[in-house]
């Protein structure tokens, strides 16, 4: 379970949360909507360990990710990854993208040997993507590509909780509702649960089990199935 709470986080005497507090339990799909700029970005990023907030706490499974006084501990925030809307921005362009998901395999020692590129085989089969794309490099593939790669990397390493920032909006309707039924197979298989942030409130409500609505910084829970 993903417990947060207090949230304040601050850019150019802006506030822009301002007690943000959200929960997030066992093998739950969890969406946040608000209007633009209204902060969700940023809370992804403060969960994730990309953001320092000014003051707030959140912990992973009853284990501390930060709180005052407290670092972010990159140990536990393993079990949290975010995916971004921009894919292309997580990817190395010198590297072809085959190249790219092994590093990140042999990085977390995944696998080692030959398991390396079985593993980056079925990396791709678990998002529907044809294995030729791993001998692409990342400008040579699509935004939706991309994208599949991304949430295919995030997978890998078998987070806690999966935050996809946007991360479904380059794809078109119908692709975009079978990668979000591989991932909710995928993370209910594995007793995970999802943070899904969008625009889109008409998916957010179809999809999630529960929603929060941001605003002016603070979260209001706005249902629950």
């Amino acid at each position: 379970m993903l417990e947060v709470s207090g949230i304040v986080k601050t850019f150019g005497g802006r506030r822009v949360l301002d007690g943000a507090s959200l929960t997030v339990g066992d093998g739950e799909t969890v969406g946040l909507v608000g209007a633009s700029g209204c902060g969700k970005s940023t809370l992804a990023r403060v969960i994730a360990g990309l953001v320092t907030p000014e003051a707030g706490e959140a912990a992973l499974d009853g284990k501390t990710l930060f709180a005052p006084g407290v670092k972010y501990d990159r140990k536990t925030g393993i079990g949290v990854q975010l995916v971004f809307q921009q894919p292309h921005a997580a990817l190395d362009p010198a590297l072809r993208v085959g190249d790219g998901v092994k590093e990140l395999i042999r990085f977390h020692k995944l696998a080692s040997g030959k398991e390396v590129a079985a593993l980056a085989m079925e990396m791709c089969e678990t998002v529907e993507l044809e294995s030729d794309v791993l001998g692409h490099f990342p400008h040579q593939i699509s935004g939706g590509e991309a994208q599949r790669i991304a949430v295919g990397k995030a997978l890998l390493l078998r987070p806690r909780v999966l935050i996809l920032d946007e991360a479904t909006s380059m794809l078109d309707v119908s692709t975009q509702a079978n990668i979000l039924a591989v991932i909710k197979h995928e993370t209910a298989a594995k007793g995970a649960s999802v943070l899904m942030i969008s625009h889109d409130a008409e998916l957010v409500e179809l999809y999630c089990d529960k929603v929060y609505e941001m605003r002016e910084g603070t979260l209001s829970e706005r249902k629950e199935k």
